[in-house]
């Protein structure tokens, strides 16, 4: 659930990547922490998130990366709106990078990650 609180984006749980009937096309499971991030206009709480890097829901695999862009949505002062979410996650390195952005404005956080017990392949 995202929200806005004294004009701040506050991105309490951004966990809609986590897909349900994963199993099939599943080629990693991730747990990555993002720590706090903020700029003048928007505050994204620090979070864990679990993904599931499932192609069927638009993840791109690479040799040396996961990549997902794709649309979410947001919720300022109780209104939901559109948004736009891309996440680059390091396969050496587990390192990730995510960039939220709405209405002309974004939020990039580094984080990193680790892989969970899946069904799928590892990477």
């Amino acid at each position: 659930m995202q929200v806005i609180r004294n004009g701040f984006l506050s991105l309490l749980a951004l966990a809609a990547l986590t897909l349900e009937g994963h199993a099939q096309n599943t080629v990693a499971a991730l747990e990555c922490d993002f720590p706090l991030a903020s700029t003048d206009d928007w505050n994204m709480a620090a979070s864990t998130l679990q993904y599931y890097i499932d192609t069927a829901g638009g993840w791109k695999v690479s040799q040396d990366s996961f990549a997902f862009d794709g649309p979410t949505k947001v919720t300022i002062d109780g209104k939901e709106q559109a948004a736009s979410l891309s996440i680059t996650i390091s396969r050496q390195s587990g390192k990730a990078t995510k960039t939220l952005s709405s209405g002309g404005k974004s939020l990039t956080i580094s984080g990193e990650c680790k892989k969970m017990e899946s069904s799928g392949r590892k990477f």
